[in-house]
């Protein structure tokens, strides 16, 4: 029996055990090291009269290789039927292109979860505390003239998209002793077991301008769309609680970055915690002189142990699919 070619584009950086067990089962080629490379070998395939079931993308490949988007999936053979991508969100594919193309979709939603909230909360307590501002001035053997910092205990957190991440974020900061308000499309539901108890002490919030006038920390966790690309703007920044503080875990691009520059400068938010910029990888300049934000490189989900579950997941899925037909975790619907 003939087996399926898959195309791994980027690398796997640590469910190796899966990754050779997939090879066990179907031929996998690694793609080039540079865009310009990946085109040559897709049209060399072609030659050849290869194709490719399924794509894997890996962990950060935009970085070198770019989106998945409708160049590159018009680049390849035919064929293609499924694109796994690792990450919960799912912007660095063309899921659009792809659904026209009739080619699933699928990412890792839920086994991000924690360690997303974990630097949700490392970047709060960052912000609230001039973590860094601290560090640097001992590392550098400059003058301690520390500010003093705020306590978020009895402080009111309003969290922008209450899914998974959002559900994380929420539980780990009750624990602070912060009070949880929210805003989504419409009111989560839950049940009465332990593992959600916490959530029947969260309050929903129909509109977003509410959320932003009540709340005294700010937190977004919406996937990047075009109905939440700049979904926080000048106009919404001026909504928030004068001395307010925002953190975004979530994309860069669901905040105009340059509102949020002016608004920090102002004063008007006293602080800020950032782990995704508008144009990554670049970050802007009023960012990175301001004292009053804690900075991290899109960080969020960069640990061993979510890294290999978020391989692993894309891989199962790819492995089910080529297998079955199924799909444990599918962003779009081709029928």
């Amino acid at each position: 029996m003939t087996k399926e070619n898959i195309l791994f584009i980027g690398t796997v950086r640590h469910a190796k055990a899966q990754e050779a067990a997939l090879a066990a089962k179907y031929n996998i080629h690694y793609a080039a090291s540079t865009r310009k490379e990946l085109f040559e070998q897709l049209e060399n395939a072609k030659r050849e009269g290869m194709s490719f079931k399924a794509i894997y993308r890996g962990f950060a490949s935009h970085y070198t290789l770019g989106r998945v988007d409708e160049p590159m999936l018009s680049a390849l053979p035919t064929g293609l039927e499924l694109i796994g991508s690792v990450g919960a969100g799912y912007d660095f594919v063309d899921a659009e292109a792809a659904t026209r193309n009739k080619q699933w979709v699928t990412n890792t939603p839920g086994v991000v979860d924690d360690a997303t909230a974990d630097a949700t909360i490392l970047l709060l307590l960052s912000t609230l505390r001039h973590q860094y501002e601290v560090e640097y001035n001992m590392r550098h053997g400059l003058p301690q003239k520390p500010r003093i910092g705020r306590d978020p205990t009895n402080m009111t957190l309003g969290i922008v998209g209450m899914g998974g991440i959002g559900k994380a974020v929420a539980k780990r900061a009750q624990a602070l002793g912060m009070r949880i308000i929210y805003h989504n499309r419409r009111p989560i539901s839950f049940s009465d077991n332990d593992e959600e108890a916490f959530l029947k002490d969260v309050t929903y919030l129909p509109t977003l301008d509410a959320l932003l006038t009540t709340s005294d920390v700010v937190s977004i966790h919406v996937p990047l769309s075009s109905e939440t690309r700049h979904l926080i703007r000048a106009e919404q920044l001026a909504k928030m609680k004068p001395g307010s503080y925002f953190l975004n875990t979530s994309r860069g691009p669901v905040v105009d970055e340059e509102a949020l520059v002016q608004a920090l400068e102002s004063g008007h938010i006293a602080g800020a915690g950032l782990d995704v910029f508008e144009h990554e990888p670049k970050v802007h300049p009023g960012l990175l002189k301001n004292m009053n934000v804690a900075l991290m490189p899109h960080l969020g989900a960069f640990t061993i142990d979510t890294i290999t579950k978020m391989e692993a997941l894309t891989m199962q899925n790819i492995d089910l699919f080529l297998s079955s037909g199924s799909l444990l975790t599918p962003v779009n619907n081709i029928h």
